[in-house]
């Protein structure tokens, strides 16, 4: 008998959410600051965040397979661990090297197809390869986190990416404001300061994975048939992902035709607007692994009460976090906006968003719920159609034939989420996911 434990879950929940809004911090604290020091720096951030985030997403799929065969195994097969732990580790290194490889010979003509404009095109090009170089080790940071998160030890990556984050706000504080003049190029030296408190995060969560879990050098060469399994599983599920940051991608360069006040707006408002989407996240991936072991034990019957309350609660708490964003923003807007242009588009924006952020947060609970039962092709297929059918040239409809801008963007990516979202629904009430248990590859009698 499994009994349903609100404290249990709030120990899953609690470290997760400091890490997700850590990890926001994370990733939009170059954002704010370059935001406050130069409109054409945030422009290039925000430019080269767009493209790392895509290529993260490559390597999620081993991250997102890997994380649904643990959720079973910790039920089924715990003798296994260690080897799918470390085995992760060395197929996440081999495909990371490959994709970086790839994308530094091919981002000068990214940018270029990016239409990037000729006065940051050399800083954003420069920026983009710095990151590159510690692509690897990026990846790796990121996977030994969701390693630990799986494992019971949220409590450890959140601490990882706690001290990730103050250690990145202080090297890159002390760049742009107090040590200035000492960097010939202080935006490309804040991008080697978020890669050294990365390395850093790296170490400490390493050094705890392995006590807990000591590996072999077996452990570490990579089986056909574990790799099958794992990319067979994150394909999908990172691949809803993939496809929504290749559309942001593609929209990216529709706003770089807008200018670089909207960019640096649009970089503003996805900052500010990610509180709300991190709150979204630590909610699902909590569920994906507390209520998972319930869908590995085929105990469908007390699903469908608590799934319909994390709907529930997933909105209301979106709708309050953008309000206060919003009310914050109008309070302290202006002291981190470096000209009043960009103030009022990232105000308005931010509005905008206050009914986009519930339905994207009810799509990533549903998606994750899907993936952990092991239904992963059904949401990136949902996914592909609605992004490339309809929101690529929804988008570039509104954006400049009816010339609405990124406002006419923002309203086609609400009504594509709602759709996707109503599709997500309707395909847990039906319970074709119950079906799909097998391909996960453990052994799942009980």
């Amino acid at each position: 008998m499994i009994n349903v434990s609100k404290v249990r879950f709030n120990q899953i929940y609690v470290p997760i959410l400091i890490e997700q809004l850590f990890m926001m911090l994370m990733n939009q604290a170059d954002v704010m600051m370059l935001s406050a020091y130069d409109t054409k720096a945030i422009a290039v951030s925000g430019i080269s965040t767009q493209m790392m985030t895509l290529l993260t997403f490559l390597i999620t799929i081993v991250h997102v397979g890997v994380s649904i065969r643990l959720v079973h195994q910790k039920e089924h097969e715990v003798h296994a661990i260690k080897s799918e732990v470390y085995h992760s580790v060395t197929l996440n290194i081999v495909l990371s090297i490959g994709v970086c490889i790839v994308a530094m010979m091919s981002y000068h003509w990214i940018l270029l197809f990016m239409q990037v404009p000729s006065s940051i095109f050399d800083l954003t090009y420069q920026f983009g390869m710095i990151f590159l170089v510690g692509f690897t080790m990026t990846t790796t940071q990121m996977l030994v986190g969701s390693l630990l998160r799986i494992l019971g030890l949220a409590h450890i990556a959140a601490m990882t990416t706690v001290g990730i984050n103050i250690i990145n706000v202080i090297l890159n504080g002390s760049i742009l404001f107090i040590f200035t003049n000492w960097f010939e190029s202080p935006i490309l030296a804040v991008a080697i300061a978020t890669l050294f408190s990365r390395f850093i995060g790296l170490m400490y969560g390493s050094y705890h994975l392995i006590k807990k879990y000591q590996p072999r050098l077996s452990y570490f060469k990579l089986k056909r048939y574990m790799s099958h399994k794992v990319i067979v599983l994150g394909l999908p599920g990172a691949g809803e992902q993939i496809s929504y940051n290749v559309a942001q991608t593609i929209m990216t360069a529709f706003l770089i035709i807008m200018g670089t006040e909207v960019i640096a707006a649009k970089s503003l408002t996805v900052a500010l607007s990610n509180l709300s989407f991190c709150v979204a996240m630590a909610y699902s991936l909590a569920s994906q692994i507390y209520l998972g072991k319930f869908i590995a034990r085929r105990k469908f019957n007390i699903l469908s009460h608590h799934v319909y309350r994390g709907l529930r609660q997933n909105i209301l708490r979106s709708v309050l976090i953008m309000s206060i964003v919003v009310i914050g923003f109008v309070i302290a807007g202006r002291y981190i906006t470096s000209g009043e242009e960009v103030y009022h588009l990232t105000l308005f924006y931010l509005c905008l968003f206050v009914g986009l952020e519930p339905i994207r947060a009810m799509n990533n609970y549903m998606v994750d719920l899907l993936n952990v039962a092991g239904d992963v092709r059904y949401p990136v297929l949902i996914n592909i159609v609605t992004t490339w059918c309809l929101l690529i040239p929804l988008s570039y409809l509104t954006a400049f034939t009816l010339e609405w801008g990124y406002i006419g963007m923002i309203l086609m990516n609400m009504i594509e989420e709602g759709i996707r979202f109503i599709l997500m629904m309707r395909r847990w009430q039906q319970g074709i996911w119950k079906s799909k248990l097998t391909q996960i590859g453990v052994r799942l009698d009980v």
